[in-house]
């Protein structure tokens, strides 16, 4: 369980065969977006996107993990579960985007100030409705339908783990999965980024973020103070670029139905606001991301290395 209270895969055992233990957090991540999408049955909306989060979450947990296994595990079945993986959480993410959306419109209705600014924020939550654009406007059997095509796909992919062999995964080859995934992180923030970059390049850049983030809880055991630290550092990076998603769907909406707000005025107040926020938001992910990342990949390697003694490979 994790701090946040959603259900997640207990970190490997260092005293147990290390291929065995990445097949178990596998297998255990898929099960918990199983129960997830079993849990998705309230007609309570809070209920109901905790399922969803939990599932995706779960799913996000399962490719982190897969992705330190490439190379060690036969390459069509790497290849198949990742891309079978990405699926399902693509026919989620509509799902929780909506939630969302809804979530941010109630937030910035509390933290705005000034009555101009307060009722650009309600008049937008009132044109999204009247659009069908979020949650509490939707017919949730259509959900239900997805959730439930995700479930027994969850299922047929459990299977296909079960059969695949695990044997040539070790401690050396999930460190080189860990060195090339620091690597791209460190270069995305101290190379490649800047205020100016587009959406689809700060989406990329949480992607290997998250990636990363995930990959180390899978073996936190192995220096649990220190590689805590990381996730931490990490997390807060992917929180500032997840932030700045949401709002550019609030941002995409927005725009989407500009012809439906009655007041032009109140709509530039709802856009500047949005824009504000990103701008923000974006400068403390560059930020963040370039402090998370300082270390040079060799000492990254060597701390790992150290940590993580050979004898459970």
């Amino acid at each position: 369980m994790s701090r946040d209270g959603v259900p997640r895969a207990v970190s490997i055992d260092l005293d147990r065969p290390v291929s065995r233990e990445f097949h178990r957090v596998l297998v255990e991540e898929l099960t918990f977006a199983i129960e997830a999408c079993d849990s998705h049955g309230s007609w309570e909306i809070r209920r109901r996107s905790e399922a969803i989060r939990r599932a995706r979450k779960a799913l996000k947990r399962f490719r982190a993990v897969l992705d330190l296994l490439k190379g060690s595990i036969p390459a069509e079945d790497h290849e198949s579960m990742k891309i079978a993986a990405r699926d399902f959480g693509r026919r989620l993410s509509p799902l929780r985007d909506r939630d969302v959306v809804l979530e941010l419109l109630d937030a910035l209705g509390e933290q705005v100030t000034g009555r101009r600014r307060r009722e650009a924020v309600r008049m937008a939550g009132a044109v999204l409705s009247a659009a069908k654009a979020l949650p509490a406007t939707r017919d949730h059997r259509e959900d239900e339908a997805v959730i439930d095509e995700v479930r027994h796909g969850l299922e047929g992919l459990a299977k296909r783990v079960a059969s695949v062999d695990f044997d040539a995964v070790d401690r050396d080859s999930v460190i080189d999965r860990f060195d090339r995934a620091w690597r791209h992180v460190r270069h995305r923030f101290h190379d490649d980024v800047d205020e100016d970059d587009d959406l689809s390049t700060l989406h990329e850049n949480r992607k290997r973020v998250i990636r990363l983030q995930l990959g180390l809880a899978s073996i936190r055991g192995v220096n649990p103070v220190a590689i805590r630290r990381d996730i931490r550092a990490l997390k807060e990076v992917a929180s500032a670029l997840g932030r700045d998603r949401d709002l550019s769907m609030l941002e995409a909406l927005v725009g989407e139905h500009a012809d439906r707000f009655p007041d032009v005025d109140a709509r530039r107040c709802i856009e500047t606001e949005i824009a504000d926020r990103r701008a923000r938001l974006q400068q403390e992910a560059i930020r963040t991301g370039r402090d998370a990342s300082r270390r040079p990949p060799a000492k990254f390697r060597k701390r790992l290395e150290d940590w993580w003694s050979p004898q459970g490979g």
